[in-house]
């Protein structure tokens, strides 16, 4: 009943965002915001499902991608006008002074509530990070932040990151593969994570985000800088519209799981047993500067900058 309820209000702001939109039509500034469709913008599509966007002006347009990569590239080349991107993987456009910059704030990883842990069989030996020295690790793309956050984890816990064999395994077989001993360990992530911890088919080694800071900023939105130069006030009221619904999804886990079920095509029952995600309320660059840091430390990038580089200049 609980959920016939919730999903029946939710049709129902759907019906009312709809005659509004059409309302108000002529008003609203229209943003293409791209980007794999995942629990973690749940804050997001409850700020388009609740008329939040609506009513600062803004006619959000979410666009699903295979991948935070397509969508910087449809970003950089004009197709879209926002990028929901893994904040390491701006680094190598930043260095080549390709002109994008960070918007809005993203998913923040937390070492009180990982989101991916370092995961290996049951059954395997391995307790540290010199442990898997010489060994196979599993990652959904190589050079990616599961990769750079397993060095750090090696790193820190005695081992030689600069050892360590990784070969691209999708997060959705990273178990199987594990299970199996083709890789020796690997980071598996929400919500696949939860289903492994609870069958006890994989068992955790650490948390390997933790290893790069307790806490820092995964994610971010980010913009061509002549975009975002374009439309000042249209990226403040983005924002405005951004902290306010983190701030009530971050806090709302319960009452959002029929929209989480609605964007990722869930099952609802399934939706209360993983991790959920909590996004930012602000632009922090002491959340950002730990990645940063990180990347120049393990040589995914050539060198490090400041975080404030990376941010448009409208909130330095």
């Amino acid at each position: 009943m609980r959920r016939r309820t919730a999903l029946v209000s939710i049709a129902a702001s759907v019906t009312a965002l709809t005659l509004a939109r059409g309302a108000r039509a002529q008003t609203l500034e229209v943003i293409k915001s791209a980007g794999p469709l995942t629990e973690d913008i749940t804050n997001v599509y409850w700020a388009v499902k609740t008329g939040l966007f609506q009513r600062n002006g803004i006619d959000l347009q979410l666009v699903g991608t295979n991948s935070g990569s397509a969508a910087m590239a449809a970003v950089v080349t004009g197709s879209y006008d926002l990028a929901r991107v893994g904040i390491p993987a701006s680094f190598p456009a930043h260095l080549r002074d390709i002109p994008i910059v960070i918007v809005a704030p993203g998913l923040l990883a937390r070492s009180s509530n990982p989101f991916s842990l370092l995961q290996t069989a049951p059954d395997a030996p391995y307790k540290t990070g010199a442990d898997l020295n010489g060994k196979t690790i599993g990652t959904p793309a190589i050079g990616d932040l599961n990769t750079l956050a397993t060095k750090a984890w090696v790193d820190k816990n005695g081992g030689d990151w600069r050892s360590l064999k990784f070969v691209e395994i999708p997060n959705s077989a990273m178990e199987a593969a594990i299970v199996q001993k083709r890789v020796d360990a690997g980071v598996i992530q929400s919500p696949q994570l939860a289903a492994s911890l609870a069958a006890k088919a994989t068992k955790t080694l650490g948390d390997a985000w933790g290893a790069i800071a307790p806490t820092f900023m995964a994610g971010a939105y980010f913009a061509r800088i002549d975009w975002a130069n374009a439309h000042p006030d249209l990226v403040r009221r983005y924002n405005r519209v951004y902290d306010q619904a983190s701030a009530y999804v971050n806090t709302h886990y319960k009452e959002t799981e029929p929209l989480v079920a609605e964007l990722t095509k869930m099952e609802l029952a399934n939706v209360a047993q993983i991790p959920r995600g909590f996004n930012a309320t602000s632009l922090d660059l002491s959340l950002i500067q730990p990645l940063i840091d990180a990347s120049a430390k393990f040589e995914h990038i050539p060198r490090g900058f400041p975080a404030r580089d990376l941010v448009w200049e409208g909130f330095r």
